[in-house]
C-alpha cells in the first residue's frame, strides 16, 4: 500500500516527504496539474491515503472531483485555508484542515480522521432514511457504552425520540446509576418484541453474541473488544487496539464537525477513564488524544460526584452480612449477602472486599428475585455456560437462575450454603486452570 499526494507548495511537499518517506512509507508525490488532472495509471486499490494541498480553490475543487470519481473508497486529507469554499459534497468524505492547524496538532491524528471519514460517511448514509433507530447497549450498561450511545445519536443527527438508547436489562452499578441520573440520560428497557418496531439497530461497546437475545438483523456494530466472527452486521467498526469505544466515537464526532457539549464531553471522558483505569490499561495514542481533547470540555465536579456515589442505607445491612459471611481461600474473598433488596449492592460489596490487604480476587454473591447474582473478577470460564456473563476482566457479573443449581448439580435452590460452595469450587477451578 502507498499514499498519493497532490501538493502545490514546495515547503509543504518538503515537510510531508520528510515525515512520510523518513518513516519508511511508500509515497507518490504528484506535481501541480491544471484543471485537476490526475494520472490515469494509479490503481485505487493500492492506495491507503490521498492527500491534496492547494491554496487555489478552483484547482482544488478539480482535484477533489477527480479524486471523488476515481478513488471513491480511499481516505482523503485536504490541506487548504479555503475550507469555506469547499462544497458540502466533498466535506462528507474528505477531512479538511489548514496548514497552521496541522502544524499545531498531531499530524497522525488528522490522518486517522481522514481514514475514519469514509466509514462515518457509510454509516450516515445507511441510517439517514430510517424513521426509527435503536442504539442497543449491554444488558447492564456501563459508562463507555452509555457515552458511546449518546455520541452515536449525535453523529446520526437524531434525538432520544428517533434514536433511543436501549437495553434488555438495567443499570445496576452505583457509579453508572449516578452517571445516568446526574447527566439526565434515559435508557429504555427493550424486549425481543419491541425491537421489531425499529427500522435500524446499532450495537455499541459490545458484539451481539454477548447479548442475552441478539437481534436477527443488525445494521452497525462499534466496539473495541476483540472481534468475534459468529454474527453478521451490515457495517462493523471493531478496533481491539483501542482502550474504549468512546474514543472511536470522539473520532466520529470530529469527522462530522459536531460540537461536543459539556454533558456529552463528561460522559465520554468518564467512559474512557472507567474503561482504561484512567489511561493505565490497554490504551493507544488515540485514547490519550481523545482524553486530552475532552478534559477541558467536561464538568469535573460532576465527574467526582459520579465516581463517588452516595450509598443507600441498605448498604449498611449488606456490609454487616458481608463481614459475617466471608471466606478467604488462596487470596480470594468469597462473600454471600443472602437475599438482597437491590442487586447493585452486590458489586458495591465486591469493590469493598478488594480493599483489604492480601485479597486479590473478590467473589460476592446474593439472591435477587429468582436469580443467584455474582460480582467477581474474571468468571466467564466458570459460569458462562449456565447463565449470562460479561464485562471486563477486572470486574464481571454472572446471573444464574437458582433453578439451574438443581438442574446442573442436584442442589436444592433453598440451600444457599451448598450453592455458595459450588460457586467457590467452580471459581477456584477456573482460576487455577488459568495459571
Amino acid at each position: 500500500m502507498r499514499s498519493v499526494f497532490y501538493v502545490e507548495d514546495d515547503f509543504v511537499a518538503g515537510l510531508l516527504e520528510q515525515y512520510f518517506v523518513g518513516n519508511g512509507n511508500n509515497t507518490l508525490f504528484l506535481k501541480r496539474s491544471p484543471n485537476g488532472n490526475l494520472p490515469q495509471d494509479i490503481d485505487a486499490s493500492s492506495i491507503d491515503l490521498f492527500l491534496a494541498q492547494s491554496e487555489d480553490p478552483e484547482n482544488l475543487l478539480g482535484i477533489l472531483e477527480t479524486a471523488r470519481q476515481r478513488y471513491r473508497k480511499v481516505p482523503m486529507l485536504v490541506l487548504t485555508s479555503h475550507a469555506d469554499r469547499v462544497p458540502e459534497k466533498y466535506k462528507s468524505f474528505a477531512h479538511i484542515v489548514s496548514l497552521p492547524e496541522l502544524l499545531e496538532s498531531n499530524f497522525r491524528w488528522h490522518i486517522r480522521l481522514a481514514k475514519t471519514m469514509r466509514l462515518v460517511e457509510t454509516v450516515k448514509k445507511h441510517f439517514e432514511a430510517a424513521e426509527s433507530v435503536l442504539i442497543l447497549l449491554q444488558d447492564d450498561p456501563d459508562p463507555d457504552a452509555i457515552a458511546s450511545g449518546l455520541a452515536l445519536r449525535q453523529v446520526l443527527g437524531r434525538n432520544k425520540q428517533t434514536a433511543p438508547l436501549g437495553s434488555y436489562g438495567r443499570v445496576t452499578r452505583p457509579e453508572n446509576i449516578a452517571m445516568v441520573k446526574l447527566l439526565e440520560i434515559e435508557i429504555e428497557t427493550v424486549t425481543m418484541n419491541t425491537i421489531k418496531n425499529f427500522e435500524r439497530i446499532a450495537v455499541v461497546d459490545l458484539q451481539p453474541p454477548h447479548l442475552a437475545n441478539p437481534p436477527k438483523e443488525i445494521d452497525l456494530v462499534i466496539d473495541h473488544h476483540p472481534e468475534q466472527f459468529n454474527y453478521k452486521s451490515h457495517i462493523k467498526d471493531i478496533r481491539p487496539s483501542y482502550g474504549a469505544t468512546s474514543t472511536i466515537l470522539v473520532e466520529y464526532l470530529s469527522c462530522t464537525n459536531s460540537s461536543i457539549g459539556t454533558r456529552l464531553a463528561t460522559a465520554l471522558l468518564y467512559g474512557i477513564k472507567s474503561d482504561t483505569f484512567a489511561l493505565s490499561r490497554e490504551v493507544n495514542e488515540w485514547d490519550v488524544q481523545a482524553f486530552s481533547y475532552l478534559y477541558p470540555l467536561a464538568n469535573q465536579n460532576l465527574m467526582r460526584r459520579i465516581e463517588r456515589p452516595e450509598l443507600p442505607p441498605a448498604a449498611l445491612d449488606a456490609l454487616s452480612t458481608a463481614l459475617k459471611n466471608r471466606r478467604v481461600i488462596d487470596k480470594v474473598a468469597f462473600v454471600n449477602l443472602g437475599r438482597v433488596e437491590r442487586d447493585d449492592l452486590i458489586p458495591q460489596m465486591a469493590d469493598f472486599s478488594l480493599s483489604f490487604e492480601g485479597i486479590e480476587w473478590a467473589v460476592v454473591s446474593g439472591l435477587y428475585g429468582s436469580n443467584y447474582v455474582i460480582s467477581v473478577r474474571v468468571l466467564k470460564e466458570a459460569f458462562g455456560q449456565i447463565g449470562s456473563a460479561g464485562g471486563h476482566a477486572s470486574m464481571a457479573k454472572a446471573i444464574i437462575p437458582v433453578s439451574q443449581f438443581e438442574r446442573n448439580w442436584d442442589i436444592d435452590p433453598r440451600n444457599i450454603r451448598q450453592m455458595d460452595r459450588k460457586v467457590q469450587q467452580l471459581f477456584l477451578r477456573a482460576l487455577h486452570s488459568g495459571r
